[in-house]
């Protein structure tokens, strides 16, 4: 493994250790009255521990090679009105309207952008010929250097961030790309590869990257019961010494081959327990690294949205659970996603990133539904 001085000495690992575990478990138990407010119920441990091969082999994503390149960013959430109806296209992204749509500041750092939590519903994005037919006219953020470092459950949102940062009127968005197929993307396996972990080094080496992006799940997440993942302490260690400026987002994916589960609540079942662990997990990084802006998001949660539309017949331009690129919610069993899975997530990601409220875009005349509606409505059902 390569090795940094910007790292603790191998002696002084252990004692790092135990402080971040320390901090995560005081976090937990202060964070307990609020899960139970939030209605989130979270499955014990023994229960997460029994469940953690399954989250291993489910939740990773596959891909061969890997490459690092740079690419471009996001938008905010208001509240529709009428679920389960479908309004017509209008610009760049189609799905059902929501009842309501709760805006939740969750950046708690000094100067971060706020993002929104949005209700449940989902529809498909065209994945050609995406020209906002509106440029949003209000001052818009500067755009951001943002590193994504994973696999291809998370690769296609980044990449499109371009075009998002463009719908929404942001200029300057810079996306780099340091990807890995499968269990390889997961933050543990790249950072414990010296050729990989040399690539990352290399995308923050010059202290341009305003956040970088790691995608969950680590073998070591999984095997502690979604409690502790070493690599990315250390990851974030890293780039802090580059620039200590840096924002981190935890991206939660959704797990694979679709077609193994019943419905979209069986799919998501297992990934809704895990993510306010995930969440906490998030929060510890921080606590562990001098108050940095760690924060945790679901982008997984838009893609169960769309599932479950499709599953009720909301969705009509969506003719196969997995088939077609441009009618389906998935591309192949293994679950990759389609074009408009991949758009509405990606607007999960400009949400995350940027603070930006899906509702507050151009519409996306791609699609016959609202796709912001379904972005909003899986950022409101995440737990």
């Amino acid at each position: 493994m390569l090795s940094d001085p910007s790292f603790p000495a191998d002696r002084d690992r252990n004692l790092w250790r135990e402080d971040s575990l320390a901090a995560s478990q005081s976090l937990r138990t202060q964070s307990a009255q609020q899960k139970f407010l939030r209605g989130c119920i979270v499955p014990v441990v023994k229960k997460q521990l029994a469940c953690a091969s399954a989250v291993a082999a489910l939740l990773l994503t596959s891909f061969t090679d890997s490459s690092a390149k740079p690419f471009p960013p996001p938008s905010a959430i208001p509240a529709p009105a009428k679920a389960e109806q479908e309004p017509s296209a209008a610009t760049t992204s189609t799905a059902s309207l929501l009842e309501t749509a709760v805006l939740v500041a969750t950046s708690q750092a000094p100067g971060s952008v706020p993002f929104v939590a949005l209700n449940r519903s989902a529809s498909p994005l065209p994945n050609s010929e995406f020209q906002p037919a509106v440029r949003l006219h209000q001052h818009q953020p500067d755009g951001l250097t943002v590193l994504y470092a994973g696999h291809s459950f998370g690769r296609p949102f980044a990449e499109r961030m371009a075009w998002a940062t463009l719908l929404a009127g942001i200029d300057g968005h810079e996306q780099r790309i340091v990807f890995r197929g499968g269990e390889k993307g997961t933050p543990q396996a790249m950072w414990e590869d010296p050729a990989v972990r040399a690539r990352i080094q290399e995308q923050l080496n010059d202290g341009a990257v305003d956040v970088v992006v790691l995608i969950c799940c680590s073998k070591e997440f999984v095997e502690t019961g979604f409690q502790y993942d070493q690599a990315l302490f250390d990851i974030v260690a890293y780039a802090l010494a580059r620039n200590p400026e840096t924002r981190f987002r935890f991206a939660m994916p959704w797990r694979d081959y679709p077609e193994e589960y019943a419905s979209a609540a069986e799919h998501r079942a297992l990934t809704d327990a895990a993510y306010p662990d995930y969440q906490l997990l998030a929060e510890s990084v921080s606590a562990a690294s001098g108050g940095a802006e760690v924060v945790a998001f679901y982008h997984g949660a838009a893609v169960y949205e769309i599932r479950s539309k499709y599953e009720r017949g909301l969705i009509p331009e969506l003719r196969d659970l997995v088939g077609s690129k441009s009618s389906s919610v998935f591309t192949d069993k293994k679950g990759h996603a389609s074009d408009m899975t991949r758009d509405t997530g990606t607007l999960i990601w400009l949400n995350s990133i940027y603070g930006v409220n899906p509702m507050n875009l151009p519409a996306v005349n791609a699609y016959e539904v609202d796709i912001r509606a379904i972005a909003t409505a899986a950022l409101v059902a995440a737990p």
